[in-house]
């Protein structure tokens, strides 16, 4: 987790990011998609970053704390907010990149996003373990 928010900032420090063959095929496609009159992609990508990281540090949270599922959607998605704002003020200052209100949103609703995935998949596997297996009927080894 603490590596992964490292790289959120060592990349937020670059002018410009690279762009590998698939993320430009992704954003051409996006770019004609009726989705981009309403907001850039560069908002999908703030809220698939800030998701994982949101799923990250639920998992911590849950794992080191035993917090409740509630106080940890709450928590992972406050922390989301202010490790966006600081992203964002530290982009402020980055020659070639810009400082917007609407990434922040974007990072709060993918911490807030990640946290509740990961809150919601660790129930269902705690159930699903907890769930007895039906014995089938008994085989003879031959």
């Amino acid at each position: 987790m603490l590596l992964y928010a490292a790289a959120i900032v060592v990349l937020s420090s670059r002018t410009s990011l690279p762009e590998p063959g698939i993320l430009a095929a992704i954003i051409k496609f996006f770019a004609r998609s009726p989705l981009a009159a309403w907001f850039g992609f560069d908002k999908v990508e703030h809220f698939l970053e800030y998701a994982l990281l949101g799923l990250l540090v639920a998992r911590a949270m849950r794992i080191l704390s035993g917090a409740g599922a509630g106080r940890v959607i709450l928590v992972t998605t406050l922390l989301g907010a202010a490790f966006g704002a600081t992203d964002e003020l530290h982009q402020f200052f980055v020659p070639g990149r810009d400082s917007s209100i609407f990434d922040l949103i974007a990072d709060t609703l993918g911490s807030a996003a990640g946290a509740t995935a990961w809150v919601v998949l660790a129930g269902a596997f705690r159930r699903r373990a907890r769930t007895p297996v039906a014995a089938g009927p008994a085989r003879e080894s031959t």
